[in-house]
């Protein structure tokens, strides 16, 4: 995966840390202020009041590391940090999505939209008749701090369908361990979640999505929608090749698409020879892209069909199922079988 040092997130990120730590430090006897905590950090203490300024994944996961070392152990780490949301916490984005007409329209904004905001994930919505799935897939290798943004993009979910004056009807599946915490998030959303899922997800009923938002103002959307689309087409002229690759190859293998590389080339707009060397200053190879993929979509149809090896094989656009086999063991250290066995569990 691409190295998360080169996301680039915005700076309502510092200020969501400052009001973090403000808190969590007033009243007790810890003498610490964001201004030191950004100094330690090495990130600039101006950038609070600098709008357009931009924090590396590395500062980010520098700044989470330090809230869990200051936070509360009483409560999940994120849960703290969601306490903290307002409506501008996803900047012009959460602006959009309470000002929509209805939740499908608010829906579709967020995932147009999210990646300015939340850099590094990929939302894919898939329907069947009765649910919504929003699966939320990593673009990059995020680490230790992969499952607190996981819950913190729960959280924001929760709370700007709430702002939205809708009702929250979703199940939420965690990728990572929630055991510990599976109380306190139970009460906290209201709704069903789930430890260990192969993708992190959230269900909602389609009936849902014809919710009225509270106070819809379409005026005010078209405003901020042409902010995000300003804001959306220079941050996508800076994205690095690796990040549009592997977004482009996830978006046409849920359509059953399973790209080669001169296809993956002209969906780029570059040659052959230009992309597998940018590529590779991403430290990235096509075949790394098409393994990763396949494995991810392996995983989901393993846990949520009883398809047959040979039918997920086919799918995935591996023809014989032995070679499959020995390919899926390769990339999850378990056989297809062992797996779906583990999943069910």
């Amino acid at each position: 995966m691409s190295e998360l040092s080169q996301l680039k997130f915005p700076a309502i990120y510092s200020q969501l840390a400052k009001d973090f730590i403000d808190t969590i430090t007033h009243g007790s006897a810890i003498d610490f202020s964001i201004s030191k905590g950004l100094e330690l950090l090495n990130i600039p203490a101006n950038i609070l009041q600098d709008p357009d300024a931009r924090l590396n994944g590395d500062q980010i996961s520098l700044l989470l590391t330090l809230g869990q070392m200051l936070a509360k152990k009483d409560k999940p780490f994120s849960l703290q940090i969601v306490e903290h949301f307002k409506e501008d916490t996803l900047g012009m984005l959460g602006l959009a999505i309470i000002n929509a007409d209805d939740a499908e329209q608010g829906l579709n904004v967020f995932q147009k939209y999210a990646e300015l905001y939340i850099p590094g994930f990929d939302f894919s919505l898939n329907y069947d008749e009765k649910n919504l799935d929003i699966e939320i897939l990593p673009l990059v290798n995020f680490k230790k701090i992969e499952a607190i943004l996981v819950e913190l993009i729960f959280g924001a979910f929760d709370f700007y369908t709430k702002r939205a004056g809708l009702e929250s009807e979703g199940e939420y599946y965690f990728s990572h361990d929630i055991s510990a915490n599976q109380n306190q998030l139970d009460e906290y959303y209201g709704c069903p979640v789930h430890s260990l899922a192969p993708v992190s997800k959230i269900r909602i009923p389609r009936t849902a999505l014809a919710q009225k938002v509270k106070s819809p103002n379409s005026s005010m959307l078209a405003f901020y929608l042409a902010q995000l689309d300003a804001d959306k087409t220079k941050r996508e002229q800076q994205n690095s090749i690796g990040f549009q690759a592997r977004r482009i190859m996830y978006h046409q293998a849920k359509k059953g698409i399973f790209l080669n590389r001169d296809q993956l080339a002209d969906l780029l707009s570059c040659s052959h020879r230009t992309l597998t060397r940018k590529l590779k200053s991403d430290g990235l190879s096509f075949q790394m892209l098409l393994d990763e993929v396949r494995c991810s979509m392996a995983k989901q149809m393993l846990y949520q069909s009883s398809k047959s090896t040979k039918q997920v094989a086919s799918h995935i656009g591996i023809n014989n199922p032995a070679v499959f086999c020995r390919a899926f063991k390769k990339w999850s250290g378990m056989t297809p079988s062992e797996y779906r066995e583990q999943a069910e569990n």
